[in-house]
Parts: structure tokens; C-alpha cells; sequence
């Protein structure tokens, strides 16, 4: 088997195409490297490296553990950064999840709400990829994580309060003095949205899709403040959650005819039964978005 050192070595010489220019990267001295390179390829049995050239090629079997090198040690560069922060924050937090739905004007109270203490952990947030933020709660990456629309699988949902989807244009649309959208306003439309995926529940499956109104150009945004951003000074357009729609950037929303059924929002969190503090900070937070 293989330590950290034999891998970072293999994923720099990926970068560098020679064993000098990987001990470069890794502050080590060529022979240093070389004689990782062999021990690495006596561990396994096999060579890890033809020449091309001037140059050093990874086999195919290299390149594999390359990619697996990549994925751990961006994972564990990640951790030892937290670790760091753990040693000295000398209180536990709550990580929130935040994907796509970053407009967060619970965040200010909630952080001057939840000044830690012995029985409550203080609150964090960590981005999530588009869609991931469940896959962050199963990794223990997270703690809790926002979510809008039905829910399923095995982390605990807690129910926090019914929304709606609304139209969102900017001052320089020719929409922005209507009363009320429908699907045929947005068939013509520059739409932007945060995923161009269907989800249960929201405008592709309740609003535009049962009458086969598709907008006809689509741009796709993961952040719904980019979005606004966007919108608040062009002719681009969108359908979004209300309360994820802040109005003081510049953005106009109108009501949709017919009204979507409404959006449910909830606060999905992994298991924090033996984390008191943290477990507490969740029930706070819960009861804040709630207000």
C-alpha cells in the first residue's frame, strides 16, 4: 500500500511531466523524488511511469490512482484547515449547508443569535454544489442543510413554513408592469434558472411543463443572488421561491396565473443525537426561520 507522500508525488509528476519538476512542487530534492517513484512502483510491482521523450507518462494504472490522489487530498487539505480552526475555536458549530438558494437574510440574526455558549454550538455555513448539500449531511461534511420542495430519504426533515413561486424581471423587462405572468409570457423569454433538471414540485413540473410553455433560450445560474444580479439589469427573467427573492437588488416579482401549489421549505439534518450542542443550535435555528 501506498502513503500520502507516494500520491501527492504521482499527481505532481501528472502536472509536471519530470521527476525535478514534482520535487519543485513538493519542495523536495530530485533523488528525494526519484526514490519515492521506485518505492512506490516496488509497493505495487509494476512501473507507474514510461518515458516520452523528455518527459515522464503516467501508466494507465498511475493515472487512476491519480484521479483517486486529486479527489482525497483537495479532501484532506480541506480537513486539516478545519482541524486547525477546531483547535482554537474552542466551541463546536452547527455547519449549515447552502446551495443554489444562497440569499440568506436569516444569517446575520442567526450568527449574532447563536453566540455559542455551553449548551449551543455557534453556526457556520459551508457551500454545497448544486444538489449535494444532502450527499454533504451523509459525509458528516454538514450538519444541516435548507431545502424547498418534497423531500425523501433517511435524513431527518423538520417542517419550517409554506412559499410560492413568483415571476422575477428586472426594471429593463417589458414585463415589469404586469399584474400577473403566465406560462405563454415565459415561452419567448430569456430564462435563467439554477437547474435546468425538473424538480418535483416547482415551476418545470407545476407551472410550465403542464401547458408546454418552454422558454426557448436558457441560461443556467447555481445561485439564485447571481440570478437576481443578472436579472435586476437585463431583459432575462425567472421563476423562483419568493423567499429567495430579495427585492432591495433591484429585481421586480409579479404573481403567476394560475398560482403553483405551494413550495414547502424545511430544514433537513443528519443525525445529532450524541452532539447536544449542536442538536440544540439545529432546534434554535429551526425555531428562528419559523418567526
Amino acid at each position: 500500500m501506498l502513503d500520502r507522500s507516494h500520491y501527492q508525488l504521482l499527481l505532481e509528476l501528472s502536472r509536471a511531466g519530470t521527476v525535478s519538476g514534482a520535487a519543485d512542487r513538493l519542495y523536495i530534492t530530485q533523488s528525494a523524488a526519484s526514490q519515492r517513484l521506485r518505492q512506490a512502483e516496488r509497493r505495487f510491482g509494476f512501473p507507474l511511469t514510461v518515458r516520452v521523450g523528455r518527459r515522464l507518462a503516467l501508466t494507465p494504472a498511475a493515472r487512476r490512482l491519480v484521479e483517486a490522489a486529486d479527489a482525497s487530498e483537495r479532501v484532506l487539505t480541506a480537513a486539516e484547515v478545519d482541524a486547525q480552526w477546531l483547535s482554537t475555536a474552542g466551541e463546536p458549530a452547527l455547519l449549515v449547508a447552502i446551495d443554489v438558494f444562497d440569499h440568506t437574510p436569516w444569517l446575520t440574526p442567526a450568527i449574532i443569535e447563536f453566540g455559542g455558549g455551553p449548551e449551543t454550538a455557534g453556526l457556520e455555513v459551508v457551500r454545497a454544489p448544486a444538489g449535494d448539500a444532502h450527499r454533504l449531511l451523509s459525509d458528516r461534511r454538514a450538519d444541516v442543510a435548507l431545502h424547498a420542495g418534497p423531500t425523501t430519504g433517511p435524513l431527518h426533515t423538520r417542517p419550517l413554513f409554506d412559499d410560492h413561486l413568483v415571476g422575477v424581471v428586472g426594471e429593463p423587462s417589458p414585463l415589469r408592469d404586469r399584474r400577473g405572468l403566465t406560462p405563454d409570457d415565459f415561452a419567448d423569454a430569456d430564462y435563467v434558472t439554477y437547474s435546468t433538471t425538473p424538480q418535483a414540485g416547482f415551476e418545470q413540473s407545476t407551472f410550465l411543463g403542464p401547458v408546454g410553455a418552454f422558454p426557448q433560450r436558457i441560461l443556467r445560474l447555481e445561485s439564485v443572488t447571481a440570478i437576481a444580479s443578472l436579472i435586476a439589469t437585463s431583459n432575462w427573467c425567472s421563476i423562483l421561491p419568493n423567499w429567495m427573492v430579495d427585492t432591495r437588488s433591484g429585481v421586480i416579482t409579479i404573481p403567476l396565473e394560475p398560482a403553483p401549489p405551494p413550495i414547502a421549505w424545511s430544514l433537513v439534518q443528519r443525525d445529532l443525537n450524541n452532539e447536544a450542542q449542536r442538536s440544540n443550535a439545529a432546534d434554535q435555528l429551526v425555531n428562528l426561520l419559523r418567526r
